[in-house]
């Protein structure tokens, strides 16, 4: 009876052993028959595709736009001297015509 049950006991735990496949025999196709644990994963000729290392874009770093504005118009010059009818007793260009010479003036604040 010992001997029964250590047979039967073996042979049980041979049937629960996974076959695995032999990388040394993969030109022919080969079959496997037998109760186990069952593998529901991909097949074991099955390669997952090679990774590839993809280096990530370029960083462009755009600084922000100045904007200048434009200075202002200079003022236009004032004139260096006033000129002076004595005959009119006024200023050019109040008075345009003066019969004798202007007389030329430094300006004056107003």
């Amino acid at each position: 009876m010992r001997k029964s049950a250590a047979i039967s006991l073996l042979a049980f735990a041979l049937l629960l052993v996974p076959a695995m496949p032999s990388h040394a025999w993969r030109g022919h196709p080969s079959v496997f028959i037998g109760v186990g644990p069952v593998w529901w994963g991909p097949p074991y000729w099955y390669y997952p595709p090679p990774y590839y290392a993809y280096s990530p874009p370029p960083v462009i770093v755009q600084e922000a736009p100045v904007y200048v504005q434009p200075a202002p118009a200079p003022a236009p010059p004032s004139q260096a001297s006033w000129y002076y009818c004595p005959s009119a007793g006024a200023y050019y260009p109040t008075v345009p015509t003066c019969p004798e010479a202007w007389v030329k003036v430094p300006p004056r604040p107003e």
